[in-house]
């Protein structure tokens, strides 16, 4: 299921009867808060940890030349769900 941030500002705006200016403000926050604090790691806890992981260089393909190029390793933020949070989705 692909959400988008329109869709997840309605659905704030829906549940917390907010406005969706308001609902948008309150997620632009924590999106900025998560990108600015995320090196060390956030951890929301019974929710999930916010972590930084580095991918490496590697080689990739163009599909349609068959080329190949180098992809640059860059840092990637990752979502790690918590036990418990594993445990109310199964």
């Amino acid at each position: 299921m692909a959400v988008t941030k329109k869709s997840l500002v309605r659905n704030i705006s829906k549940k917390l009867e907010l406005s969706q200016k308001d609902s948008s403000f309150f997620l632009e926050s924590f999106l900025s808060f998560v990108k600015l604090n995320s090196e060390n790691g956030i951890n929301i806890q019974n929710f999930g940890t916010f972590v930084f992981k580095k991918a490496p260089k590697r080689i990739g393909r163009d599909p349609k030349s068959k080329k190949e190029y180098v992809i640059k390793p860059r840092e990637k933020l990752a979502f790690e769900p918590s036990s418990k949070l594993k445990q109310e989705i199964n």
